[in-house]
């Protein structure tokens, strides 16, 4: 024995559970992951302390200082990360904001998610590259655009 249902009556059942469906979405209210593997961080961390070191040994008249804060963002990320760590007293002075503040949430402004994707997906693209040479370039370039305000 099958029950038969009526049209109408399926339509309604569908566009219910479509509407359920998409309140539980629009209600997600957990935290957006920045996560990444001590692998990934380690590989950045060693390539962004090296370059920042390269870029204090330059003539100061070749200094690129885009290029300079974008390292040491993402090497402040890295700190705050727990990756590198740095006495508070050695602390740089751009990395304080940034240590002290507390794990995102998707109230906090766009701002601080969109340069916390930029980290992400700068380490992200260094654990690809090989450290020994200049092919890591490309992600210094990309995350010094993210950063840049628009």
């Amino acid at each position: 024995m099958t029950i038969q249902l009526p049209n109408k009556l399926i339509a309604i059942i569908l566009i219910l559970a479509g509407n359920l469906t998409l309140l539980g979405c629009a209600n997600n209210t957990s935290p957006l992951n920045y996560d990444l593997d001590t692998y990934t961080l380690g590989r950045s961390a060693v390539f962004t302390q090296r370059e920042l070191i390269n870029e204090q040994l330059k003539d100061p008249a070749e200094l690129n200082t885009q290029v300079r804060d974008t390292l040491l963002y993402n090497y402040c990320d890295l700190v705050a990360r727990d990756s590198i760590y740095v006495s508070r007293d050695n602390l740089p002075q751009q990395c304080k904001p940034l240590s002290q503040k507390a794990p995102l949430s998707p109230n906090k402004k766009s701002l601080d998610n969109q340069q916390r994707q930029c980290a992400y997906n700068y380490h992200i693209c260094i654990k690809a590259c090989p450290l020994r040479t200049d092919d890591c370039q490309p992600c210094i370039d990309r995350a010094k655009k993210c950063l840049a305000p628009s």
